[in-house]
């Protein structure tokens, strides 16, 4: 470790995490007020930065979070880059950045100012890649994700997230998927959710209430690209999960994890595997900001 090993950003400040203070008004404590993007970093680059700006934009809009001039895709670019490097993180690393209205007041705030905090952490070698651990699948039924527009973006109130995850843990699963009001699949705990079935590809709809996933747009894409038959706006049930080929989970920062097995369903990776090559080609020859 080095002796900036606990760095981060905030604001436009780099400061020793173990300076930095929580106040006893912040609203991300107070009242989850505020969102978040997880990104996946190598040699100093972000993969897919242009994406992840254009869902912070998004998310401040729908949250009526004001930006400050300064807060520019190049800006977090560099800060990003100088932070990684004062860390020495050359590799794989996971970046998140905090978005928080620092406003005084209760529910009404007194602005629509923000806070940016930034964190980093080595996460691995390099490129994406399949694990050989098993992922074993529960599905969490006891609180519906609700719908709203704001659900499709990270914000800072995680609870049913926190609470499908118990439930994981409790079950002896290594991953839930909660469902929506009518019993269809939204996502995992912290992935969207892709199903394969011969050279058909479904994802759940944005409808569900699943977030608005950096990855998952990516595999759209690529899919498309690959001669699938993709359907982003899929309606799945617990009981089609049953009759799928294949599943896996994506997220920003782990790419791709492929499911070992759900209830007496078990899966093999062969698509995951193939999707993966091609995502890796597209994450580390396109990952500068234009």
């Amino acid at each position: 470790m080095t002796k900036e090993s606990g760095l981060l950003v905030f604001n436009k400040d780099y400061l020793q995490a173990a300076n930095f203070k929580v106040e006893l008004g912040n609203r991300a404590f107070r009242y989850g007020d505020g969102f978040f993007e997880t990104m996946h970093a190598n040699g100093c680059q972000v993969q897919f930065l242009n994406d992840h700006w254009e869902r912070m934009q998004y998310a401040s809009k729908i949250l009526h979070i004001c930006f400050p001039d300064y807060l520019t895709i190049d800006f977090l670019n560099k800060q990003i880059a100088g932070l990684l490097t004062r860390l020495k993180l050359f590799q794989a690393a996971r970046i998140k950045v905090s978005v928080i209205r620092k406003a005084e007041g209760y529910y009404i705030p007194d602005s629509l100012e923000c806070d940016i905090l930034i964190e980093a952490s080595y996460i691995g070698k390099g490129p994406y890649e399949i694990t050989d651990k098993s992922l074993i699948l529960g599905v969490f039924e006891e609180v519906p994700k609700p719908k709203a527009e704001y659900l499709n973006i990270k914000t800072m109130n995680a609870l049913p997230y926190i609470l499908a995850g118990i439930y994981a843990m409790e079950n002896h699963y290594h991953d839930a998927l909660l469902l929506d009001d009518k019993g269809f699949i939204v996502e995992a705990t912290s992935s969207n959710l892709f199903a394969v079935e011969g050279k058909n590809l479904f994802t759940p709809s944005l409808e569900t209430g699943c977030v608005r996933g950096i990855m998952r747009k990516q595999l759209i894409k690529i899919a498309n690209e690959l001669n699938y038959k993709v359907n982003e706006k899929a309606y799945l049930t617990k009981a089609d999960l049953l009759k799928m080929d294949e599943l896996f989970l994506t997220n920003a920062v782990s790419g791709i994890r492929s499911v070992t097995a759900y209830q007496n369903r078990r899966y093999f990776k062969k698509n995951a595997q193939k999707i993966m090559v091609e995502l890796n080609r597209v994450a580390f020859t396109n990952s500068s900001p234009d």
